[in-house]
C-alpha cells in the first residue's frame, strides 16, 4: 500500500501560495504592486513615507489628526539609548553596516521586547523599530568614519532626518522628496525572502524584535539585499555609455548574470522602475552625475534588447542613492529602513494566525544505510 502522493517540489518556491495577506498585492500578470489596495506608484507620487507606514501598519490612510499624532510619536522615539550607542561603538569599524546595526537591534530587543505582544504593544514596538533604525544606520555610518553620531532632530520629517544623520548626504528639498518617494516604493513587496523569514519566525510565537532580526539577517544576504550596490559597482566598471555594448557582449559571452535585471515574480518591467528612473534622472542631473545616469540608461536598453530581461527596482536606486549622497556601503541598510513598515505589518498580521508555518522537503539522499561500528569503517 502506497502513501499519499506528494507534490513535486518547485525550485525556489516560485509561484507557490504559502499564505494569505491583506498587506501587499503583487500581481505578476499585469505588473502591479499595491499596499492595502493603493497602487504603489500613486503613493510614491502623492504620499509621504510616514503616511505610507501608517497605511501598512494600520490598514487605512490616516486623517490629518491621525498622521500628526503618528508622526509625532515616531519623532519622539528616534533617540538611541545609552546601551545601544555603547554597543554600536564596540563594533569594529570594518564591520558591514548590516551586521553592525543588527547588534543595535539585538540590544533594543533586550530593552523593549516581550514575548507574544498583544496588538497594542506590537504596534508600539513596530513604531519604535521604524523610528530608531535610521538613527542606528546613521550612527554606524559615522562611527565607521571615526566621527561622532549626530542626534536625530524632532523638527524634521522621516526622510529629511534620515539624510541629516548620514555623512555627506544632500539635505536639499529635492533630495529629501526623492528619497521619500524611494522609501515608499521599497516599503513592501509581498513575500520576498526577508518578509517570509520574518513571518516564519513570527509563526513560532517569537517576539517582534526576533522576527525583524530574522528579516534583517535575510536581507543582508547578497542574493536578496545587495542588488543596488552591485548595480553601482558594474556602472563604475563600465565607466561610460559608449562602453556598454562591449561590456554586455563580454558578460553574455561568459554566461555571467548581469546584476539588477530579471525580477523573480514580475515578467515584464517592475512597476516601480519607471518612476525611479525619472527620480534618478532628475537627481543625477542636479548632482552632476549625468554620465552615470546615461550609462545606466544605455545598459538598460542593451540588456533588454539582447536578453528580454527588464531592470528591477534596485537598478535605478543605485544612481539615485549616489545622487543624494548615500555611501554605497549603506545601500542595503537604506533598503532595510524602507522595508521596516512592511516587515512589521506582516509580523503583526502573522500573529493573528496560530498555525505554525511548516513546509515539507523532498528527501533525495541515501536510505536504509546500515550502521557500522567505528572500528570497521574505512576512509
Amino acid at each position: 500500500m502506497t502513501g499519499p502522493a506528494v507534490a513535486a517540489p518547485i525550485r525556489g518556491l516560485d509561484d507557490v501560495i504559502a499564505l494569505q495577506t491583506s498587506v501587499c498585492r503583487l500581481s505578476a500578470t499585469d505588473g502591479r504592486l499595491g499596499y492595502r489596495g493603493y497602487d504603489v506608484r500613486e503613493l510614491g507620487e502623492r504620499s509621504t513615507f510616514e503616511e505610507t507606514a501608517f497605511l501598512l501598519l494600520r490598514g487605512d490612510l490616516p486623517t490629518g489628526a491621525e498622521l500628526r499624532e503618528f508622526s509625532s510619536a515616531l519623532r519622539s522615539r528616534r533617540k538611541l539609548s545609552p546601551a545601544i550607542l555603547r554597543a554600536l561603538k564596540q563594533v569594529p569599524i570594518q564591520t558591514d553596516p548590516m551586521a553592525a546595526v543588527r547588534v543595535g537591534l539585538a540590544v533594543l530587543a533586550t530593552e523593549e521586547g516581550e514575548p507574544a505582544p498583544n496588538p497594542e504593544t506590537g504596534l508600539k514596538q513596530a513604531m519604535r523599530l521604524l523610528a530608531l533604525t535610521p538613527t542606528m544606520v546613521g550612527a554606524v555610518a559615522r562611527l565607521r568614519r571615526g566621527e561622532r553620531p549626530v542626534l536625530p532632530r524632532k523638527s524634521l520629517g522621516f526622510a529629511e532626518n534620515f539624510l541629516t544623520l548620514l555623512p555627506g548626504a544632500d539635505t536639499s528639498v529635492e533630495a529629501v522628496r526623492a528619497l521619500d518617494a524611494a522609501l515608499i516604493l521599497r516599503a513592501d513587496n509581498e513575500l520576498n525572502p526577508s518578509t517570509f523569514a520574518a513571518r516564519i519566525t513570527a509563526a513560532t510565537g517569537a517576539d517582534l524584535f526576533g522576527s525583524i532580526l530574522s528579516a534583517w539577517s535575510a536581507l543582508s544576504g547578497p542574493r536578496h539585499g545587495a542588488h543596488a550596490r552591485s548595480v553601482a559597482a558594474i556602472l563604475d566598471e563600465i565607466g561610460r555609455p559608449d562602453a556598454v555594448e562591449a561590456w554586455v557582449t563580454a558578460r553574455m559571452a561568459a554566461g555571467s548574470r548581469i546584476a539588477g535585471f530579471g525580477h523573480q515574480v514580475f515578467r515584464g518591467e517592475d512597476p516601480r522602475t519607471g518612476f525611479l528612473r525619472g527620480l534618478a534622472e532628475a537627481q543625477c542631473a542636479r548632482a552632476g552625475l549625468t554620465s552615470l545616469m546615461e550609462t545606466a540608461r544605455a545598459l538598460e536598453t542593451c540588456v533588454v534588447e539582447r536578453s528580454g530581461r527588464y531592470p528591477i527596482v534596485d537598478f535605478y536606486l543605485a544612481p539615485l542613492y549616489r545622487a543624494v549622497g548615500i555611501p554605497d556601503e549603506l545601500f542595503t541598510a537604506v533598503f532595510a529602513v524602507s522595508r521596516m513598515p512592511g516587515w512589521t505589518a506582516h509580523v503583526l498580521e502573522q500573529y493573528q494566525d496560530e498555525r505554525l508555518l511548516r513546509p515539507r522537503a523532498e528527501y533525495i539522499g541515501a536510505v536504509d544505510r546500515p550502521y557500522r561500528p567505528i572500528r570497521s569503517r574505512r576512509t
